[in-house]
This record gives structure tokens, C-alpha cells and sequence, in this order.
């Protein structure tokens, strides 16, 4: 530790200990009463009121600034924190800032502050011992002699009595300095014997300050030599800094506080303050006071004259200086409530722009959601598609070429049965053909009549008749049928039958229609032979061959039309819908609904719930609405109940089913 430090540590710390100094006083031989701890007092009271309410603003301000006097800046400045953080704009917080400052040993941000509350409309009067310490550490003894004397006609504490001897003692007032201790030093106060020694230091008087430290350290006091000689030769500032603080060596901090100090205001003129001091005991050394009681009657009337009038003049300032402080207190409070009417209105506009932002962040979400699940849905949609036009294709192509084989084998079919019926019709033309005539006789009877011999007439080959009966050749022809014959023409005919698939009760093959059953058509019936002539034997008769007849080609059966679908465009239009829920299981969605509509009773009269599905879950929506402005306007109604919505518009054919809340 260097010697500095220890000087200041010893200078500080010398006269702390409460211990009644041994001078030869009468007062010595009393009884040491413990002396009042008001300050003490109050902080006791403030934390009390503090502990039942911790947002008391006015107690947390007390707190402070009685933890301030008490020399517990750190304590002091956590409870004007606090009160600053409950009311930003109490001009009282800067004030006790300031006393904090002063004892941080930092005059010129604490004048700076002190300025501030006193423009914000705080009355110095409470501060005025504060303040003028403050001007002591820049070393502005007028002004700070001066607050000093406001300060001790409110309340002259003892602490205030000895920073205002040590300003006279800084400023070489010496004798003033002296009888303003007077009092203090006759009930043996510790801290007025140490300003004491500081003031005979200041002022040349090194031998004297040594005396007070000797008799008041035990021993110890000679550590303090060095830095009563060096007082005498330090500024005003650093005297005032060496005997609060103890410090001696002016730093680069003490330098940039200073330059933060405002300009010092003009001082007014003011009557001088006397201090009455007792007259010393007998007995009593010289050095101990150099103060005299007045003497004489006329002195005694003119010190009482000057004091009347010393109280007429502080009673008629304070008097200006209450009304001067409830006029800027009114002005104070008007401007607070105009400050909390801007901060609430600019809270509440930053709370509709949150809550617009949230929105429409919301609403980006969900638009983005649908516009990925559209596509997903139309890339679904188009490979569902795909598929099922090359299904459609491959069932097409397996329909026509099943068309074709069996087209084939109807086309083998029919040119079987012609080769028959033509083989069938020449075996028949050949049984009726007659046989060769007998020759007649040369000569015959006159009477005989000649007779012609004419070619039996073939008989009908079996057929169908135009009305679609079968024909068999008639009884007592020429020619009889051939046994057996007919079961050809029975099997020709049961070979070109074809059985619709709706007779024997089977859906036709897919693709596949119906044949129409085509009608046999019956073989041509040859036609007679001519007729044999008398003269000579006729030949048998060739029948001519059959021609042929072009059968028609079966003709497909015509499919009935399906009966036409309904639109889903039109059975279910685009409509204006707003989705207040959604859940993957549809079961749940009702007691969804009765919880939104216990919630917003009158915006929900009347509503129908509905539901539609969403990939994986299930939309619960409200509606329809007229247009998206209704919607919306839905949507703004029940946000107002703290329930959250947004619109949604259905496209056309998009199923959307009630919901059943019962």
C-alpha cells in the first residue's frame, strides 16, 4: 500500500470509533449519553412500509436518501434504482442520484443532476447540505457556504455544521470556522475535533492538528504529520478532496467529473448568519475557543434585531420558495400525466403493431401452408391422372383386340357354314333330280290320250321362311328328304345362334359389347327343271349353282348411355369459409366447437359448423360467407375474445360436409 493510501485510511478511519475524547471540560465528568439516530430511525420506518408494499415509490426514495446521510451509498443507490424502474420520470430519483454521487466523489455529474431535479421543479432546500459539499469539491466555497446556511436554518444536523466549518476553514475563515465547532466541540463530538485539526492544518496551524491527533489516537496520530503539512499547500478543490475523502493526488476521473460540473448560478446577496456560541468555562485553554459571548445591552438588542429580521427574510423565501415549488410540482405532475398518456397510447400502438404483424405472419404461414398442400394435391391429382389414362389406354387396346379375334373366328365360323350349305344345297338338287323316262310304243290306241311326260318338280330344300318359321320340304314331293339330312341343317342353324350375356345373367366383359344375333338366312330354294319334250329322252338337268347371297355382317349392339354425373363445380362451388380449429380426429371436432362457441357466445349465434379434410387432418370451419370482407370481419370479431381464425376460400368441387354437434 503506498503512503498515500495509508494517510487516507488513517485520516479517514482516526476519528470513527465513538469513544468520548478526554479534554478539560466540565462536560468531561457528565454521562455519555448515546446520541439520536433520526436518520437511523426513519430507514427503520421506510423498510417496514417497504416489506408490506415493495412498490412503494415514496418509501423507496426515503430509503435512499436516509441510507445517503447515513454513508451507505451503495445501499442508497440500489433503492433509487428501484424507484426509477416504478417511475421513470420522478425528478426526486435524479436528486438522490446526486447525493449518491457526492459520496462516489464525483461533485460534478452530482451538481449535474442536481440542476436537472431542480428544473424538473424539485425544492434544493432538503439537498442544500449535499450540494454545497458538492460545491466544496470543485472548490466553489461561496456557493457551497451558502447552501450550507440553508441547510442549517431547516435542520442543522451536526454533519452539516461541520462540512460548513470545514468550507470556512477551506475558504481561511479560521475564527468563523472555529465558533461554528463551538457547540459541537463542548459535547465532545469526535467528528468536530477531527474538522477541527483539519481546519488549524489548512491554515498553517500543523503543530496544533497534531496535538488533536495525538490525544485522539492514542499513539497513532504522528502518522498523520505528513499529511497535515501538505495541506496548507493544495487547491482549494484538492483541500476539500484531502479532508472528505482523504485523498491528496488529483486523478484523470477527478479531472473529467470536474468538466462535467454545470456553470455555477450567481450568488444573491444575503445577510450575514451569526452563530451564538456559550461562553467558555473558566478554566478553559485558550486555544480551545476564540470565541466571545456579546456583551452589553445594545448588542444584545441588535443581534436579537438582526435574527427577527434573519427570520422575517427565510420565512418570507421559504414562503416563495413553497409556492414556487407547488407551482412546478402542478407543472410536473401535468407533464407526467401527458408523459403516461403518450407512453400509453404509443404502448398501445406498439401492441396493434405486434399483434398486425403477428397476424399477418400467421396468415403468410397459412398461405404458404396451402399453397405446398395444393401442390401436393395437384401433383396427386395429376398422377392419379396419368394412371388412369394408361389404364384406360391398355383396356382400350385389350378391347379392341379382343374385338378383332373374335371377329376373326366369326369371320372362320361363317365361311365353315357357307362351305356347308353350298355342299348341302348340291346334295340336295342331285337326290331330286328324276330318273331317265321309259321309251313309248310306236304305235298306241287312238284313244289313248298322249301323255307328256313332265320332270317332277324338286322338292323345297329345308329353310326359314321370310317370318323366320322353318321349312321343310312338303309331303308327297317327288323326292323325299334324306333321313338325316335336317341335323345338318338343325346344327347349321344352333351354330350361328349367339346367347346375349344379359340372358344368361353376367355382366359383359369389360370393353366388350354385345353381338346382335343375327338372323339365318335361309338357302336358296333351286329353281324346277324345264319340262321333258315327247320326241326325244331330255337329259337330266343340272341344277344350277347357287348364288351367293352376302350375309350381313353383325352389327354391335348399341351400349346405353350412362346416365350423365352430376358437376361437383356445381354441387359444390368456391365458397368463403373461416377455419377456427382443425384436428386429426374428426370425433374431437365437436367439443372444439363448443368450446369456441362458450367462448364467443353472440359471434357464434347462429353459426353451422362444417369440415373438410386436409391431408393427414381435418379443417373445422365457419360458414359459408357473402364475400372474404365478411369473413374477415368474423375473423377480427372473435380475435377480439382472444380466439384466433383466419379466412379460407374452398375451391369449386371441393367437398365440404356439416358437422354434427349435438
Amino acid at each position: 500500500m503506498t503512503r498515500q493510501r495509508i494517510l487516507r485510511a488513517v485520516a479517514i478511519a482516526s476519528f470513527a470509533v465513538p469513544v468520548a475524547m478526554p479534554i478539560a471540560t466540565p462536560a468531561s465528568a457528565q454521562e455519555v449519553v448515546a446520541p439520536a439516530t433520526p436518520n437511523a430511525d426513519r430507514l427503520a420506518a421506510q423498510m417496514r412500509i417497504l416489506a408490506a408494499d415493495p412498490r412503494n415509490v415514496e418509501a423507496l426514495l426515503i430509503a435512499g436518501e436516509m441510507s445517503a446521510r447515513l454513508n451507505d451509498p451503495s445501499a442508497a443507490a440500489g433503492f433509487f434504482a428501484r424507484a426509477q424502474a416504478l417511475a421513470p420520470g420522478n425528478p426526486r430519483v435524479q436528486a438522490g442520484q446526486a447525493m449518491v454521487m457526492v459520496r462516489m466523489e464525483k461533485p460534478g455529474e452530482a451538481l449535474r443532476l442536481f440542476a436537472a431535479a431542480e428544473r424538473a421543479g424539485v425544492a434544493m432546500r432538503p439537498y442544500a447540505s449535499d450540494r454545497g459539499m458538492a460545491y466544496d469539491l470543485v472548490g466553489a466555497q461561496a456557493h457551497a457556504q451558502r447552501e450550507h446556511r440553508l441547510a442549517m436554518q431547516d435542520d442543522p444536523d451536526d454533519e452539516t455544521v461541520r462540512r460548513y466549518a470545514l468550507s470556512l476553514g477551506i475558504s481561511g475563515r479560521t475564527d468563523e470556522a472555529m465558533a461554528v465547532l463551538d457547540p459541537l466541540l463542548r459535547r465532545s463530538d469526535r467528528g468536530a475535533w477531527r474538522a477541527r485539526a483539519f481546519i488549524q492544518a489548512m491554515n498553517g496551524d500543523a503543530a496544533g492538528a497534531d496535538k488533536i491527533a495525538a490525544s485522539m489516537m492514542g499513539g497513532f496520530g504522528s502518522a498523520l504529520s505528513p499529511f497535515f503539512r501538505r495541506l496548507p499547500s493544495l487547491s482549494a478543490a484538492d483541500k476539500a478532496f484531502a479532508v472528505h475523502f482523504g485523498e491528496l493526488r488529483r486523478t484523470p476521473a477527478r479531472i473529467a467529473d470536474a468538466q462535467a460540473a454545470p456553470p455555477l448560478p450567481p450568488l444573491p446577496q444575503e445577510a450575514p448568519v451569526r452563530v451564538a456560541a456559550a461562553e467558555p468555562e473558566r478554566g478553559t485553554s485558550a486555544g480551545s475557543s476564540r470565541v466571545r459571548a456579546p456583551r452589553g445591552a445594545r448588542e444584545a438588542a441588535a443581534r436579537a434585531e438582526t435574527q427577527r429580521r434573519e427570520r422575517e427574510g427565510a420565512a418570507a423565501r421559504r414562503a416563495k420558495e413553497e409556492a414556487e415549488a407547488r407551482r412546478l410540482a402542478e407543472a410536473r405532475a401535468a407533464q407526467e400525466r401527458e408523459t403516461q398518456r403518450q407512453a400509453e397510447v404509443a404502448r398501445q400502438a406498439e401492441a396493434q403493431r405486434l399483434a398486425e404483424a403477428q397476424r399477418l405472419a400467421e396468415a403468410q404461414r397459412v398461405a404458404e401452408a396451402q399453397r405446398v398442400a395444393e401442390a401436393q394435391r395437384s401433383a396427386e391429382a395429376q398422377r392419379v391422372a396419368e394412371q388412369r389414362r394408361q389404364a384406360e389406354a391398355q383396356r382400350v387396346a385389350d378391347a379392341r383386340a379382343a374385338q378383332e379375334r373374335e371377329a376373326a373366328a366369326q369371320r372362320e365360323r361363317e365361311a365353315v357354314a357357307l362351305r356347308e350349305r353350298e355342299a348341302e344345297q348340291r346334295r340336295l338338287a342331285q337326290a331330286a333330280t328324276p330318273a331317265t323316262a321309259p321309251a313309248t310304243p310306236a304305235t298306241t290306241p287312238a284313244a289313248a290320250p298322249v301323255a307328256v311326260a313332265r320332270a317332277p318338280e324338286p322338292a323345297p330344300a329345308p329353310g326359314f321362311s321370310p317370318e323366320g318359321a322353318m321349312v321343310l320340304p312338303a309331303e308327297g314331293s317327288g323326292a323325299p328328304p334324306r333321313i338325316g339330312a335336317e341335323d345338318n341343317v338343325i346344327a347349321r342353324i344352333v351354330s350361328g345362334i349367339t346367347i346375349p350375356a344379359s340372358e344368361l345373367g353376367v355382366e359383359p366383359m369389360p370393353g366388350r359389347e354385345e353381338p346382335q344375333v343375327a338372323e339365318a338366312t335361309p338357302p336358296p330354294v333351286p329353281a324346277p327343271a324345264p319340262a321333258a319334250t315327247p320326241k326325244a329322252e331330255p337329259e337330266p338337268a343340272k341344277p344350277e349353282p347357287a348364288a351367293k347371297k352376302a350375309e350381313p355382317k353383325p352389327q354391335p349392339k348399341p351400349v346405353p348411355k350412362a346416365k350423365p354425373k352430376p358437376d361437383p363445380a356445381k354441387t359444390d362451388p368456391a365458397r368463403n369459409w373461416v377455419q377456427v380449429a382443425g384436428g386429426a380426429n374428426v370425433n374431437a371436432l365437436p367439443r372444439e366447437w363448443k368450446r369456441l362457441v362458450a367462448e364467443a357466445p353472440a359471434e357464434f349465434r347462429g353459426k353451422q359448423a362444417w369440415t373438410t379434410p386436409l391431408r393427414f387432418t381435418n379443417r373445422l370451419l365457419v360458414g359459408p360467407f357473402k364475400s372474404e370482407g365478411d369473413a374477415q370481419d368474423f375473423v377480427n370479431a372473435i380475435a377480439k375474445k382472444g380466439l384466433s381464425a383466419f379466412a379460407w376460400t374452398s375451391e369449386a368441387g371441393q367437398k365440404i360436409e356439416k358437422l354434427d354437434v349435438k
